[in-house]
């Protein structure tokens, strides 16, 4: 009973700073330390609420299908509804509560603008994909019970697979195309570098709104390039240009291949942890136990969910930058469109990132890449 306590007060406390931060002003007026908090505040509250929530469950008559026991054939009927209940708690009280109050609180209207449309859509399609991810994995287990060390990547890499790689284009495959925009132009380009550079195969969808932000995601047959509407209002076409390469170089990089991958690392080390060496050795039984547990947890989630996978993007945003260059044969134009975007975001170029260099070492190293530009009356520009 004191873990439900402890969440609800952390919860009132993480919700209650949430509110000052929103009530002194959020965008360009908050700094990088109180942005920073708030952020962090996001995560405890949205964590709290699950938790909150979880021990609920619990002691009106525990978690359903967790109790239930018999023939091989009914176990995958467990893990459906254990997948659905993993859902609800970890992408919907956890990753979308956070998200939802953190972008309230500094009220940062260009990163919440989806509509609800789009939100129902994302949980419908939640509701459905990961009840059949609970079945899979546990029709895994029933068939390889000698290989935990084979389930255990299993485990973290469907939900993940999901995520990065079909979820996507469950959710914008209908959202409107360049053609339809100013930069329709583009369209011929993209064709261009696809078949100059061989690339593989890609589609550019435009999120409706205020987003300023593009993205590259995964896909089964053909790869997912996702633009702001934000970007296509506010950006030149050739500075929307340099986004495109950027997203493209993801695309040729193979580079959510290789985040995936260490976020399945990372996920693999953080479960073999808890079961080889957390869960024997410390007893739960008792408050100190459990407060011990709570803190390997929260550590070891931190180190491998979100500092490796961190590192790891840094160093393909390098690489995608580099190779956005070739393709635009031009170091100037992508330094453009990255002031472009964040004097678009109000933020400066020196505001630091988990997953991203800032601004001014992406600049800085494209500069030293970038081969010299001839200038018209002879000599080089850099």
């Amino acid at each position: 009973m004191w873990t439900l306590a402890v969440a609800l007060v952390a919860g009132l406390v993480s919700g209650s700073f949430l509110v000052r931060v929103r009530r002194r002003g959020g965008g360009e007026h908050i700094g990088h330390g109180r942005r920073t908090l708030a952020q962090v505040a996001s995560i405890v509250f949205a964590v709290s609420l699950s938790g909150a929530l979880m021990h609920a469950t619990l002691f009106l008559g525990g978690l359903p299908g967790s109790s239930i026991r018999g023939p091989d054939p009914v176990m995958p009927i467990a893990g459906a509804v254990l997948g659905l209940i993993g859902f609800l708690h970890v992408r919907v009280l956890v990753l979308d509560a956070a998200r939802w109050s953190f972008f309230w609180a500094v009220r940062a209207p260009e990163r919440f603008d989806r509509t609800w449309r789009m939100e129902a859509t994302s949980i419908a399609w939640g509701l459905v994909s990961w009840p059949c991810i609970g079945a899979t994995v546990m029709s895994a287990a029933l068939l390889l019970p000698a290989l935990p060390y084979v389930i255990i990547p299993a485990v973290v890499a469907i939900p993940l697979f999901y995520e990065t790689w079909l979820h996507p284009w469950l959710q914008y495959w209908k959202s409107g195309r360049l053609a339809d925009t100013p930069h329709k132009e583009l369209e011929h380009w993209l064709v261009e570098i696809a078949d100059r550079h061989g690339v593989p195969r890609f589609q550019v969808r435009v999120h409706e709104g205020l987003e300023k932000n593009a993205f590259a995601m995964g896909g089964l047959l053909r790869h997912l390039v996702v633009v702001g509407g934000g970007l296509v209002e506010g950006m030149t076409t050739r500075q929307l240009q340099a986004v495109l390469a950027h997203e493209i170089a993801h695309v040729i990089r193979r580079d959510t291949l290789k985040l995936l991958a260490a976020v399945l690392v990372g996920g693999t080390c953080f479960v073999t942890l808890h079961i080889e060496f957390v869960s024997p050795n410390i007893d739960t039984s008792t408050s100190l136990g459990n407060l011990l547990r709570s803190g390997f947890v929260g550590v070891s989630f931190a180190l491998f969910y979100v500092v490796l996978p961190g590192l790891v993007s840094r160093n393909l945003e390098y690489g995608a930058d580099r190779l956005a260059v070739r393709l635009l044969d031009d170091g100037t134009l992508m330094i453009d469109a990255l002031t472009c975007l964040h004097r678009l975001r109000s933020q400066p170029l020196d505001r630091k990132s988990l997953t991203h260099p800032t601004g001014v070492q992406r600049i800085a190293a494209i500069r030293r890449s970038s081969p010299p530009v001839p200038r018209p009356g002879g000599g080089v520009r850099s």
